[in-house]
């Protein structure tokens, strides 16, 4: 019986290092096998056919019982562009259009940093029409995107600086530090982080926030991932739980929605997808 305890606790031992090695050199695939432990938990939600929406005829339904659908986890690179008859719901901060769900979050962010620092956050470009893209792209820019794939036509992307900081020179701010290590809390990714190259094709940015709402923006940030292995770690279907948040990909034809899930965010992936949001 000693034996038998000590070789268990032996494999214990061995399967919880594997596991922080895994999630040290893997973070995209440990992020997956955390949540397959977890969804498949007691926690998990049955699926009861009453539940179920048809997103095209009950979509009203859904937004006038207090869900609210924007595009806050649109994925969009080169190789998932905005449809071309995409059109956002912007919303203007002084003749700045951002997407107008990540209003409250930049004006808490803005607020934070002035009453930290005395200092406004400004910023450079938020929403860029298809012919100001086409301007840039003229310019020689290597690195923006072509017309349909670049985040701006979004409103969801703010290149954001200070006073004197802007650019890579933004990181030389205390504000810019500030915004790199907390605007996760806002709900705004580094969308083009420093670990994340050979992911987004695109190198670090510590300017270019993107809005992706809490708890996502917690969630990538934590486990440093980039927006593309975030969207794809997602099994369609599937049931995901953070914190007091209840997160589930699934198909657009029918919806998932248990009882007594309140502020709830519907979100089109842009890859076929829509992502379900709420608290329990």
């Amino acid at each position: 019986m000693k034996r038998f305890f000590i070789i268990a606790l032996a494999f214990a031992v061995v399967l919880i290092s594997a596991f922080f090695l895994a999630e040290k050199f893997f973070p995209a695939e440990t992020y997956l096998l955390k949540n397959f432990i977890y969804n498949n938990s007691k926690n998990s939600f049955p699926a009861p056919e009453k539940d179920f929406f048809e997103l095209n005829s009950d979509l009203s339904n859904l937004i006038e019982n207090g869900a609210m659908l924007n595009d806050s986890l649109l994925l969009i690179n080169e190789t998932h562009p905005l449809p071309e008859n995409y059109s956002p719901e912007l919303i203007d901060l002084g003749g700045i259009y951002i997407n107008s769900c990540a209003k409250e979050a930049y004006h808490n962010l803005a607020d934070d940093i002035k009453d930290f620092y005395g200092n406004p956050l400004y910023i450079m470009s938020a929403f860029r029409t298809r012919d100001e893209q086409i301007e840039i792209l003229e310019s020689g820019n290597e690195y923006a995107a072509s017309v349909d794939s670049s985040e701006h036509l979004s409103g969801l992307a703010l290149d954001v600086y200070v006073k004197y900081y802007a650019g890579m020179g933004f990181l030389d701010s205390e504000e810019g530090q500030f915004v790199n290590s907390y605007c996760q809390d806002y709900g705004f990714i580094i969308r083009y982080p420093y670990y994340g190259e050979h992911i987004t094709g695109i190198p670090f940015e510590p300017w270019h926030l993107r809005y992706v709402g809490l708890p996502h923006s917690k969630i990538i940030t934590e486990n440093k991932l980039t927006l593309e292995e975030y969207i794809e770690s997602y099994i369609p279907g599937e049931i995901y739980h953070y914190e007091n948040y209840f997160i589930s990909r699934q198909k657009p034809d029918k919806i998932f929605i248990p009882e007594g899930l309140y502020e709830i965010v519907i979100s089109p992936d842009n890859t076929g997808y829509y992502f379900i949001t709420g608290k329990q």
